[in-house]
């Protein structure tokens, strides 16, 4: 051991001393390490711009070899076998949960970024602090006496403590500077408006900042992989919220003045008309992340202090995947690849905003998407711009609607239309006719269940043999939360909650076992990490058409179909707990129980 810290040679012998690697891997991982070690400082210098050596974790870590437990060997991973060792905590920083202000008032941005050390919380006399080498005694002591304070050490990445100080640090100065560059007067909140205009040099002293300001927002929320960041104005600040997995996360607070300046570059990024602030706008970005492209979705809408903008984020990867990876269980697959393999009819895909609908139908057209088939979408706006389909987008101030649009693409020769959404009467109508004329149509419904949408479509005012005869079938679908893989454990589901879900145990049997997570680093201790699909699919069969021609109502379809087989929503969660992939609370929290 060096006086600084280990050397590559040490931290091998730790780690086998620990078990997580064998002496095969030590050997191969020391002869190849100088390799490695100058190609990770040639890395480093380009991205840092600095001239400095990776720390012997960096150097293992890049390797990315398999511990002997199975697991990646990466940086958190030798963080937390050498913290065990040496008697220190480890942690894996989270950046949702690090308090900002704390990191930007106690030390310097250079100072942190010279000796990797990031402050985590403060309890009473105590601050603890992130660093990745312990053995840098003097750097304590200075932080002691800079701070008056006892210093806890804890071990994390390297790469996670400069990645944060870069994010905190970054944003936190471009804000305060382009607050600082601001007219404190300048307030959208409330109906007193007084605006003074600046000149032309105050705009551009603060543009950069803003222009920073909001790249590293977005960054951010790439990172984290939120699916919306809100921008929300108050009265005395600008708060700055993400959600990730389903779930708002508060991140940042921005002063008053500097949220019209975020929202205006924000606006201006997406072609909105930046001095229309009365009326509700959208638009949409197209950007890159991690070397793949990004549509972003953005609106912005009045509210009580000023102007409210949410930004929708969509990811390629994950908006258009393959029908098997959205979460149908082998016989709903069946199911749903014979319907849209249908060469005429209605598919309506249900369920609230947020519920995976536009996957779905982006990943049904996928799977039929060949160059002899031609694919129309009628959307309102388009989700994710895609070259595999013709998409027209609703503009009502040209004059197109869902159902003028809908009567121009069938002169255009389809053979698949998506309609985003059936609305009125006369969309519902026109995707009837387009159905009977040998279309394949694929629209979604806002209702709470399969069989409810068949009640709503009479409702439009469309005559039930022809919902009947055009229907091929109705899938309702929610998202859960899925157990972390990382932190999952057994638990007993109690005789009592499993007949709040009406699960049946077996006789003499107390519980059922099912699985929750614990809560880890890799879940921000929620335990729940990632979404997967449930679905409700009801087929149009005879018996079913028989009742839609009777204008049964909708739970009476629903018993029919349950009798035929078909799933509900609650049903499907349940199934999902009993494998082991959600949990008794998401069970309650996303479905509902189904009367009759």
């Amino acid at each position: 051991m060096l006086g600084q810290g280990f050397t590559v040679d040490d931290l091998l012998a730790l780690l086998v001393k620990r078990r997580a690697l064998s002496d095969d891997q030590k050997r191969e991982i020391s002869i190849r390490a100088p390799q490695v070690l100058t190609r990770l400082r040639r890395i480093i210098e380009k991205q840092r711009g600095i001239a400095e050596d990776p720390s012997p974790p960096e150097v293992i870590a890049a390797f990315s070899v398999k511990a002997l437990d199975g697991r990646l060997l990466d940086e958190d991973r030798i963080m937390a076998e050498m913290a065990a060792e040496l008697g220190y905590r480890h942690k894996k920083i989270d950046p949702l949960k690090i308090d900002h202000d704390l990191v930007a008032n106690s030390l310097p941005r250079r100072f942190s970024k010279k000796y990797v050390v990031l402050p985590l919380e403060r309890t009473g006399n105590k601050l603890a602090v992130a660093v990745d080498n312990p053995f840098n005694l003097t750097l304590i002591d200075d932080l002691r006496a800079t701070t008056g304070l006892e210093i806890e050490v804890v071990l994390a990445a390297k790469a996670d403590i400069l990645r944060t100080i870069t994010d905190i640090f970054g944003f936190r100065s471009s804000v305060d500077r382009a607050s600082a560059a601001s007219d404190p007067m300048f307030d959208l909140g409330n109906l007193e408006r007084l605006v003074k205009l600046k000149n032309e040099e105050e705009i551009e002293a603060s543009e950069v900042h803003i222009v920073n300001a909001v790249e590293y927002l977005l960054r951010y929320a790439f990172d984290q992989r939120a699916s919306d960041l809100h921008i929300e104005p108050k009265r005395d600040a600008s708060l700055v919220r993400m959600r990730i997995d389903g779930v708002l996360h508060a991140v940042h607070r921005m002063p008053k003045n500097v949220h019209p300046a975020v929202v205006s570059r924000i606006k201006g990024l997406a072609h909105l008309d930046i001095a229309e602030r009365r009326r509700p706008q959208d638009g949409r970005i197209k950007t890159e992340h991690g070397g793949r492209e990004v549509e972003l979705r953005i609106s912005s809408m009045p509210v009580a202090f000023g102007e409210k903008i949410v930004i929708r984020i969509f990811d390629p990867d994950m908006i258009m995947q393959p029908l098997e990876n959205i979460g149908f269980y082998p016989k709903e697959l069946a199911m749903f690849r014979s319907f849209v393999s249908r060469p005429h009819g209605i598919i309506l895909v249900t369920g609230p905003t947020g519920s995976g609908k536009t996957t779905t139908l982006y990943s049904a057209l996928k799977a039929r998407s060949t160059p002899d088939v031609n694919c129309i979408t009628i959307e309102d706006p388009i989700e994710m711009v895609l070259e595999e389909f013709n998409q027209v987008e609703v503009n009502r101030k040209a004059g197109i609607t869902f159902a003028s649009a809908l009567r121009t693409v069938l002169r255009q020769d389809p053979d698949i239309i998506m309609v985003g959404e059936i609305r009125d009467q006369e969309t519902a109508q026109h995707a009837i006719q387009a159905a009977l004329t040998g279309h394949l149509v694929m629209s979604t419904l806002h209702t709470n269940d399969s069989a409810s949408s068949v009640s709503r479509l009479i409702d439009l005012g469309i005559e039930p043999f022809l919902v009947g005869s055009s229907l091929i079938a109705i899938v309702a679908q929610r998202l859960v939360r899925r157990v972390c893989p990382s932190c999952r454990v057994e638990r007993p589901l109690k005789r009592e909650e499993a007949t709040a879900l009406g699960v049946h145990l077996h006789d003499g049997a107390d519980s059922v076992k099912v699985y929750e997570g614990k809560g880890c680093n890799l879940c921000r201790n929620t335990g729940l990490v990632g979404r997967i699909g449930i679905f409700e699919i009801l087929p149009i069969t005879d018996a079913i058409r028989q009742l839609i021609h009777e204008r049964a109502d909708a739970p009476k379809l629903n018993r029919t179909a349950r009798r035929e087989g078909m799933m509900t929503l609650r049903e499907a969660a349940i199934r999902r707990m009993l494998d082991g992939e959600t949990t008794f609370a998401e069970v309650l929290r996303v479905t509902a129980e189904t009367p009759g």
